[in-house]
């Protein structure tokens, strides 16, 4: 009998589904789909990784977490999912108190529901930890000369096991734009870098402005680059 109402509420939602094309996208069961990377923070310590979960109206969460397990280390991190019966995207922060190292680790996701009785969904997958480079950018830049050029800070960290690669940071101030190159250390510290950047031609005039900078680290053959961009002041 119980076989037969899953049935028969299935094919109600199928019909209700011709009249709207939304709720034919409903699950009226809970559901959870595994990224196939995670994003490695620089010290080992936390993970990021995207999963797609969903689970049926009107039904209560007990549980929504993602494990990762390595072997050097392990953690897991749990998501805030509601039951709205449609499938949505979570970025998952998994913690651990070993460190991960870069390359294979396995996944698992689960999800539990409640609504008189209990249901679950569960995932499990081989995943790759991917470099993570992170950047902090200085609030001011320090003019050089007749203000051809300008020196700032960048903090720059990549996972150790990375390489890191010919970065830059650009100064803009109106239409004039400077750059500086750098090559971030790989190492799991943070590491900062005065940086020069050189007009050709003009001269910077004290005042606002703003600093963009992309930093880039490769590993197993791929590249993979952090971002930063802030306003600042340039400075005498």
């Amino acid at each position: 009998m119980a076989l037969r109402k899953s049935a028969l509420a299935i094919a109600l939602v199928a019909a209700a589904g011709l009249a709207g094309s939304g709720e034919a996208r409903r699950s009226q069961y809970p559901t959870v789909e595994l990224g196939t990377t995670a994003g490695l923070a620089p010290d080992g310590r936390s993970l990021r990784i995207d999963v797609i979960a969903s689970c049926p109206e009107r039904w209560a969460l007990v549980e929504a977490r993602v494990t990762v397990s390595h072997p050097q280390a392990s953690g897991s991190g749990s998501f805030p999912l509601a039951c709205i019966g449609s499938k949505r995207p979570f970025s998952v922060i998994v913690t651990s108190t070993g460190s991960f190292a870069l390359g294979p680790a396995q996944a698992a996701a689960t999800v539990v529901v409640q609504r008189g009785h209990t249901a679950q969904a569960a995932d499990a997958a081989s995943i790759q930890l991917d470099p993570t480079v992170v950047l902090d950018l200085a609030d001011t830049a320090l003019l050089q000369g007749a203000g051809e050029s300008a020196s700032i800070d960048v903090t720059a960290s990549c996972n150790a096991g990375a390489t890191g690669e010919e970065s830059y940071v650009a100064l803009q101030q109106g239409n004039l734009v400077a750059r500086g190159f750098y090559t971030p250390t790989c190492d799991g510290a943070p590491h900062t870098f005065s940086v020069v950047a050189t007009l050709a031609p003009g001269v910077f005039q004290p005042g606002d402005a703003r600093a963009l900078s992309f930093a880039t680290a490769s590993f197993a053959g791929m590249s993979f680059t952090g971002v930063a961009d802030e306003p600042l002041q340039l400075v005498r």
